[in-house]
C-alpha cells in the first residue's frame, strides 16, 4: 500500500514543482523585460515586432528619474513614512497585543472584539471623517498627517495577540517574582520570543504602507510631502509618451527594490512570525 500511495505523492510533487517553476518563469520574464526596456533607447521601447534586446544599453536612462522628476524627494519621504509608520505599529500593536494576551481586567475581550470588528469595515469608509480630523489639526501637507493616522493597525494587534498568547505564563511570573515591572517584563522577556512575529508585522506593514496610494494621495498635494506612489502616478500623469517609458520603468523598478530587499531579509523571521502566531511548533 505504501507504493502507490509514496509514488502518487512523489507525482503530486513533482507537479507542483513544475507549476510553480512555470509560474516564477513568467514572473521573472515580465521582470527581465522591465529591466531590459528600461535601458532600451526612447524610440525602440514601442517598436514592433517586439524586440527583447535594446540595440545599445543607454545606461543614462538610470538616472532619468532623478534628474527630471523629484524622484528623489518621493524616494526620501516614502522611506520616511514607511520607516515612520512601521516602528509605529510595532510598538503599539506589540504593547496592545500584550495586553490582550496576559492581562485581566473587565472589558478586556469586548475590547478585542471590537478591534477585530474594524477588520470588516473597509478602509475608505472613515477617509473622510479621518480627512476632517486631520484637516483640523492643521496636519494636511505634513509627515504628520501621513504617519500618525498609520500608527497602529487592528490585524497588527490581533497577530501580537496570537503570539504573545503563545509565551508560557512562567517565564511572565518569574520574572514579575525578579521585582520587574510590566514595562520591563514586555521588554526583556516578551520581545525577545516574539521577534519572529514581531519582523513579519514590520514587513505587513511597510510594504502596505510603501505601496498605499489613496491617503497619500489626499494628505499630500505637493513634492515635498508626496510619497512614491502619488509621485509616480503624477510622473505617469505628464504623458511623455515612448520618451517617458525607460524613465517610468526605472522609476517603479527602484520603487520595488526595497520591498523587495526587505522580505529577502526577514524572510526566516517572515515564516517564524507567521507559524508562531498560528500556534504551529
Amino acid at each position: 500500500m505504501s507504493g502507490p500511495r509514496s509514488g502518487a505523492a512523489r507525482v503530486g510533487r513533482l507537479t507542483t514543482l513544475i507549476v510553480a517553476g512555470l509560474g516564477g518563469l513568467v514572473f521573472a520574464s515580465v521582470l527581465v523585460y522591465a529591466v531590459l526596456t528600461a535601458l532600451k533607447p526612447a524610440s525602440e521601447v514601442l517598436a514592433v515586432p517586439l524586440r527583447w534586446l535594446p540595440t545599445t544599453f543607454e545606461w543614462s536612462n538610470l538616472t532619468l528619474p532623478f534628474t527630471e522628476t523629484p524622484f528623489a524627494r518621493y524616494f526620501l519621504n516614502s522611506t520616511v513614512v514607511g520607516i515612520s509608520v512601521t516602528l509605529l505599529n510595532v510598538v503599539t500593536c506589540t504593547a496592545a497585543g500584550f495586553s490582550f494576551a496576559k492581562f485581566r481586567y473587565r472589558g478586556r475581550d469586548a475590547a478585542f472584539m471590537i478591534v477585530l470588528a474594524t477588520l470588516m469595515i473597509p478602509v475608505e469608509i472613515i477617509y473622510v471623517p479621518l480627512y476632517s480630523l486631520v484637516y483640523s489639526l492643521g496636519w494636511v501637507n505634513s509627515f504628520a498627517g501621513l504617519i500618525v493616522p498609520a500608527g497602529t493597525s487592528a490585524f497588527g494587534i490581533f497577530l501580537m495577540r496570537q503570539a504573545i498568547g503563545n509565551v508560557p505564563d512562567e517565564l511572565l511570573e518569574a520574572a514579575r517574582l525578579d521585582g520587574a515591572g510590566d514595562l520591563r517584563t514586555l521588554v526583556s522577556i516578551v520581545v525577545p520570543v516574539v521577534r519572529g512575529p514581531m519582523a513579519a508585522l514590520a514587513l505587513f506593514i511597510f510594504m502596505l504602507n510603501w505601496d498605499s496610494h489613496l491617503w497619500p494621495l489626499l494628505i499630500a498635494s505637493d513634492d515635498e510631502h508626496r510619497t512614491l506612489p502619488v509621485g509616480l502616478a503624477a510622473m505617469q500623469a505628464d504623458n511623455l509618451g515612448s520618451a517617458a517609458v525607460p524613465m517610468m520603468l526605472v522609476a517603479a523598478l527602484l520603487a520595488a527594490l526595497p520591498t523587495v530587499l526587505l522580505f529577502v531579509t526577514l524572510q526566516r523571521r517572515f515564516v517564524e512570525g507567521v507559524t508562531m502566531s498560528a500556534g504551529i511548533r
